[in-house]
């Protein structure tokens, strides 16, 4: 499922905490795992840097992709990119090595356990040309077992596609699956019968919607049907999820990933690992390959 993962990964804890979960699904998916390190040459070279300094820079970057996977333990091949950008980095990374999927990690400022995106993280889900799994602080030393997977469902194309990934992982870790179909209460105003009557059928859609879909996944899954704002109902089921997958509605204009509300407060806010999916990517012939060729890349040996 993700034959390739593309990991980001800065000498920190997010990276390392990125590092972690990237072998968590190594461990059922047999992935190849490549930690990408960016580091800023441009800065140094607009400043009349000559090849030697630039030569000392790239070889200290590979040095610290070296470090990063063996400190870790983890079975990836370093890679760096000289980029400013690290998720524009990320972005290539992925396009290049046809990754279907990007980790990284929170920010160090985010509370132990807690998935916050930082500057890094926001980057690389904005525009990401393929999902984007978020990291908690803390990973590394805290992260558990796939054992429930948890899955936004609101019967949109995108929450479908997040259906069928969060069931495909769960069946391949022997998980369960938790499928949450978030009803929203009507706005105040009006009679009172007829708030009561719409906030009724809006219930009754959604247990529907979740019912068609529960019959389809078999004894792993069950559903729950939470009231209130979907991201902050999310959010408040992940406390009981080792992994919550959504779906983004937003799209560039080559259908990149661009969060939408829901997305972005979870990626915030959520307490587990944030699985964001994009999808048809694939289809978009002119995103086959980085739109120009990053300055630099090196490879390092296998860890």
């Amino acid at each position: 499922m993700f034959k390739t993962i593309v990991v980001g990964i800065d000498g920190r804890e997010g990276g390392r905490d990125a590092l972690a979960l990237a072998g968590s699904l190594q461990r059922v998916f047999a992935s190849e795992i490549v930690a990408v390190h960016a580091f800023p040459l441009d800065d140094y070279l607009g400043r009349g840097a000559d090849g030697e300094y630039e030569r000392v820079i790239h070889d200290r970057a590979v040095e610290v992709a070296r470090d990063e996977v063996q400190r870790t333990g983890a079975s990836a091949r370093p890679f760096v990119v000289a980029d400013g950008s690290p998720g524009r980095a990320l972005h290539h990374a992925a396009i290049a090595h046809e990754a279907g999927l990007i980790v990284v990690g929170s920010a160090h400022r985010g509370r132990v356990g807690r998935v916050l995106a930082g500057d890094v993280s926001a980057g690389t889900l904005h525009g990401a040309p393929c999902p984007v799994l978020v990291a908690p602080r803390g990973y590394g030393e805290h992260g558990g077992e796939l054992s429930t997977i948890g899955v936004g469902f609101d019967g949109s194309p995108e929450s479908r596609a997040a259906l069928e990934c969060g069931h495909r992982i769960a069946e391949a870790v022997g998980a369960r699956l938790r499928v949450i179909c978030v009803v929203v209460a009507p706005d105040p105003g009006g009679p009172s019968a007829d708030w009561a009557e719409h906030a009724h059928r809006r219930r009754a859609d959604a247990e529907e919607r979740l019912a068609a879909a529960l019959a389809d996944l078999g004894e792993i899954a069950s559903g729950a049907l939470p009231v209130g704002d979907p991201a902050r109902e999310l959010a408040d089921a992940a406390h009981d999820l080792d992994l919550l997958v959504t779906g983004s509605r937003g799209y560039g204009p080559v259908r990149r990933l661009m969060l939408g509300s829901t997305s972005t407060k979870l990626v915030h806010e959520a307490p587990c690992p944030v699985l964001v999916l994009t999808r048809g990517v694939q289809d978009e012939a002119e995103d086959a390959r980085p739109a120009q060729a990053v300055a630099t890349a090196s490879e390092g040996d296998r860890a």
